[in-house]
């Protein structure tokens, strides 16, 4: 891979880290904004930070190698397709990029919540196939399996932890200033998780592209700070469209709402970090914890229309950036 392109790669792995953390703010600071527990600058300051704390402190839980990151991202039939061809994968890995943060924005400036990995992955089966690759169809099959899982297990643990919330208030064990404490702890155990579980995916990249020159992966294990700085970047700067449509438009969240949500959603994380093998979406596990958080007042809290919409759009993530990722490889490689 030419100096050129390796530079390209890291450029556009930098920009797909800030695109994350910009399009998934709302994953942190949606409930505390809406049921003011905190100031929205206080609570995006707070993400942000905790954003790259969390990547920082996934950088010392990995090595990075690329076995590694060809396991993470499911790209190892690709570079054996691409083998001594370096330039090639390095179009790949900018189609996938470009298709991927595409998509981020789309969804943005839709409002709704989607996933920067099932973006990636569904932009790497449209590449793979585009240049005669097998697909990775295991690994996607068992993100697909896991986002599932995760969705559903996210609205049962956020119903749960309301029905506890409301019963608890009812004898008035807890009082609103608790609730504000500790939805502001659940908030921040979100942001932490989002950055050590999202950072790997841009660092994945740089990985491999480093691993084609043939450079010491401690070079690209240097670029994680980098890498943190630009998710908090974005986290710092907020993707209001997602918050508005989370906090308002799919239900009303009042603070009980947001701390059932929050806690909810690290609970799933976590195990998708450390149990199932497959990062969860934090964007399909906080507007899960949401409907479930929502559910447990009445099913008429949930504006279901609008969370069919999110359906959709989680649906059509992996399908529309393949074809995307594929026309844009396909568009590469015919002008080279």
């Amino acid at each position: 891979m030419t100096t050129l392109m390796l530079v390209l790669v890291v450029v556009l792995a930098l920009a797909m880290a800030y695109m994350n953390g910009f399009h998934d703010a709302s994953n942190a600071v949606t409930t505390t904004i809406t049921t003011r527990t905190l100031r929205e600058s206080t609570a995006l300051a707070l993400a942000a930070i905790l954003n790259v704390l969390g990547a920082l402190l996934g950088m010392m839980l990995i090595v990075a190698s690329a076995p590694w990151a060809l396991r993470l991202l499911g790209m190892t039939p690709l570079t054996q397709e691409t083998a001594g061809q370096p330039d090639v994968l390095g179009l790949v890995l900018i189609a996938i990029m470009l298709a991927t943060i595409g998509w981020d924005l789309l969804t943005w400036w839709l409002g709704m919540p989607s996933s920067t990995w099932h973006a990636f992955f569904g932009s790497t089966v449209g590449v793979s196939l585009a240049i005669g690759a097998p697909a990775a169809w295991e690994r996607l099959g068992l993100l697909l399996v896991v986002s599932l899982v995760g969705p559903v297990l996210s609205a049962v643990i956020a119903y749960l932890l309301m029905q506890l919330v409301l019963v608890l208030g009812r004898h008035e064990r807890l009082l609103r200033g608790h609730l504000r404490f500790a939805q502001t702890v659940s908030a921040g155990a979100v942001a932490t998780g989002h950055g050590l579980n999202d950072s790997r995916l841009p660092l994945a990249v740089i990985v491999i592209a480093f691993a084609t020159t043939g450079g010491h992966p401690s070079y690209a294990v240097a670029l994680m700070v980098a890498v943190a700085i630009a998710i908090g970047f974005g986290t710092l700067v907020g993707g209001h469209r997602i918050i508005r449509v989370l906090g308002r438009h799919l239900t009303d969240l009042n603070v009980a709402q947001g701390l059932a949500a929050e806690t909810s959603a690290a609970v799933t994380m976590s195990l998708g970090l450390f149990g199932l093998g497959s990062p969860v979406s934090t964007s399909h596990a906080l507007a899960s914890s949401v409907v479930g958080a929502g559910v447990a007042q009445g099913l008429r809290n949930v504006r279901w229309q609008v969370a069919g919409r999110i359906l959709l759009i989680w649906l059509a993530t992996p399908l529309a950036c393949a074809v995307v990722g594929a026309a844009l490889v396909g568009t590469m490689l015919s002008l080279v």
